[in-house]
């Protein structure tokens, strides 16, 4: 079985290969789908408050994603997330990104267990996971 942090590296290619040289754009777009999935389940403010956290230890190593304020992200646009993206060159905001994610996913298993947070992942990005074999779901 694949670790958490392994399958985002997969998926995060997967859809970037989708959407080549829009990393900003496709990050925005898996976050986009991400939080329908979550809220009901962790509520619209819990799914902020994880959010908020990531962002704050995302900052540790990448300090430029230092977003304002602690309301949530704006009608799930993430406008400011996707501001501090497109300061950095490619390479940069894709490596934040999966940064973000990783906090992201692996606060949320510790939460919910990993089992749990893998289907939600599938159920989320479907489409972008289509192409990682389906057992390292599991």
């Amino acid at each position: 079985m694949k670790t958490t942090d392994q399958l985002l590296h997969q998926i995060s290619e997967a859809a970037l290969a989708r959407h080549p040289g829009a990393v900003v754009d496709a990050t925005i777009h898996l976050w986009r789908k991400l939080a329908p999935e979550l809220i009901p389940i962790i509520g619209e403010r819990g799914f902020e408050t994880l959010y908020l956290r990531s962002i704050r230890l995302a900052c540790v190593q990448y300090p430029w994603m230092k977003q304002d304020g602690e309301g949530p992200p704006d009608n799930n646009d993430f406008p400011q997330l996707r501001q501090c993206l497109q300061t950095q060159d490619d390479a940069q905001a894709s490596q934040a990104s999966m940064a973000l994610f990783t906090i992201f996913f692996d606060t949320l298993a510790s939460l919910i267990g990993e089992a749990l947070t893998k289907h939600l992942l599938r159920s989320a990005w479907g489409q972008e996971t289509s192409e990682i074999r389906k057992e390292n779901f599991q």
